[in-house]
């Protein structure tokens, strides 16, 4: 039990103690304190992963978790106004009399603001977007007020014999080439495609669920050829044995394949490295090594892949879908090294992690495709919120598309097409079309995926704007 004191016994004292301390700012802190008081440099650190600059720098990602402290690079001395507040009131430990403002300042080269003070304008005449720089103090303070504040740019001298350079043709402040503009423009018209892929197949989809689903290499070959002239782009295939039966013999697999090919050259043909239930790790990939696509599928996590009643939950085939580390990281390198395009396929925020930390060696080459599966049971079932957190954090320069299964399908697919993803359909994943009545063919479903992205303003790609587009080396 405390005791208890009354004042009358005490002894009071009134008055002010002061207690001077200084504090370390930390090992990146202190990096960017003293190159911003010593070289009148502002340095960030950038992510390798995802290439996202920090200002004010930081240890770590904050989107893949990536170490990021000793990867510095320097940043712009200028750049606008994205937010802004008026101080009206005054208070000691101000660094101004009132009123003054406090503005979020991105910089050239960074994608993160820092907040600092805006001087040399009045707060009625600073407007969201204003173009400002860094004006640094005339000796050193040994923290941010190493610079002073920042003021609005002032305009550069354009001589006689310059040329003016408008706002539109400056990147990083400084004027373009005409290959950089073409290339800025030739991106800003691919915005505007979509790829759309017809998975013809599956491992599990059969012809009593829905006749055109093909077994035999020249059924694959005429879906693939239909799929095309509807508007697809793209095809994935698992191949089959004429029962129907999946397989990852090498022969069958490369006859269907070329099969596509003869029939229709400009199609992409991707394979899947799933194969079947059952197959090893070898047999998965050595088929893809052995055909050498142009794209494959890298599937992410070991999960639960099976087969259960929707209505009542009874399990009818129950299966463990292995991808390890090791497997993820193997049949990740064996594809770069053979020059076929890893499409990674993603089931949850697990795998997508999966993929960042494997991706950490080095070895994915830009740009990067991702896939978002819904709907199996054993991943997610789709859902718009998780979409976006999945939209949100693949590296912002990178590709994804979507598929559902069954019912789940379109909403996916026209979710991702809104969003500037990529649209997957085919008897694979569902063998309606959205009326409820079985498709006609994966062809079908293609034709509404193109009547989906028309209504939402886009085209769709052919495949050699969607090699441009995923970074593939036509073959």
């Amino acid at each position: 039990m405390a005791l208890e004191y009354d004042k009358k016994d005490c002894f009071i004292v009134e008055g002010k103690l002061a207690l001077p301390y200084s504090y370390f700012a930390g090992r990146v802190g202190s990096t960017f304190i003293t190159t911003l008081r010593d070289k009148k440099k502002i340095m960030g650190v950038k992510c390798p992963v995802c290439n996202k600059v920090y200002l004010p720098p930081r240890q770590t990602c904050e989107r893949d978790l990536t170490d990021i402290r000793d990867n510095w690079v320097e940043v712009q001395p200028a750049g606008e106004v994205i937010n802004f507040t008026v101080v009206r009131y005054d208070d000691k430990y101000l660094p101004r009399k009132a009123p003054f403002v406090m503005a979020l300042i991105k910089l050239d080269g960074a994608d993160t603001p820092i907040v600092h003070i805006l001087d040399g304008v009045s707060p009625e005449e600073v407007v969201i977007g204003m173009k400002v720089e860094a004006v640094f103090s005339s000796s050193p303070t040994n923290n941010i007020l190493d610079i002073a504040h920042f003021a609005p740019k002032k305009p550069e001298k354009v001589y006689v014999s310059q040329r003016k350079v408008s706002a539109k043709e400056k990147e990083g402040g400084q004027p373009i080439s005409d290959e950089q503009k073409l290339k800025q423009e030739r991106r800003k018209e691919m915005s505007k495609k979509v790829i759309i892929t017809a998975a013809l197949s599956g491992a599990a989809t059969m012809k009593n669920q829905n006749q055109a689903v093909p077994y035999t290499p020249q059924e694959f070959a005429e879906e693939s050829y239909k799929c095309y002239k509807a508007g697809a782009a793209m095809i994935h295939v698992h191949a089959r044995e004429d029962n129907g039966m999946p397989t990852h013999d090498h022969k069958r697999i490369k006859d269907t394949h070329d099969a596509i090919k003869e029939k229709c050259p400009e199609l992409i043909v991707n394979l899947s490295s799933a194969v079947g239930m059952g197959k090893t790790p070898e047999q998965r990939i050595s088929q893809i090594l052995y055909v050498k696509p142009e794209i494959a599928s890298l599937n992410t996590n070991t999960m639960n892949f099976s087969i259960v009643d929707r209505k009542t939950g009874k399990v009818f085939i129950d299966f463990i879908f292995e991808n390890t580390f090791t497997m993820l990281q193997d049949f990740g390198k064996a594809m770069e090294e053979n020059n076929i395009k890893p499409e990674v396929e993603v089931y949850d925020l697990g795998g997508l992690d999966n993929w960042f930390l494997i991706a950490k060696q080095g070895f994915f080459t830009k740009p990067y495709n991702f896939n978002f599966v819904w709907g199996v049971a054993g991943g997610m079932e789709f859902r718009p919120d998780m979409f976006m957190v999945m939209k949100h954090a693949v590296p912002e320069d990178a590709n994804f598309t979507t598929c559902g299964v069954g019912t789940e399908q379109f909403p996916a697919v026209t979710l991702s097409c809104m969003v500037g993803g990529h649209m997957r359909v085919g008897l694979e994943d569902n063998i309606r079309i959205p009326t409820g009545e079985l498709a006609k063919g994966s062809y079908e479903q293609v034709e509404w995926a193109v009547k989906i992205a028309q209504i939402l303003g886009k085209e769709p790609a052919t495949p050699d704007e969607a090699r441009e587009i995923m970074g593939i080396k036509k073959q």
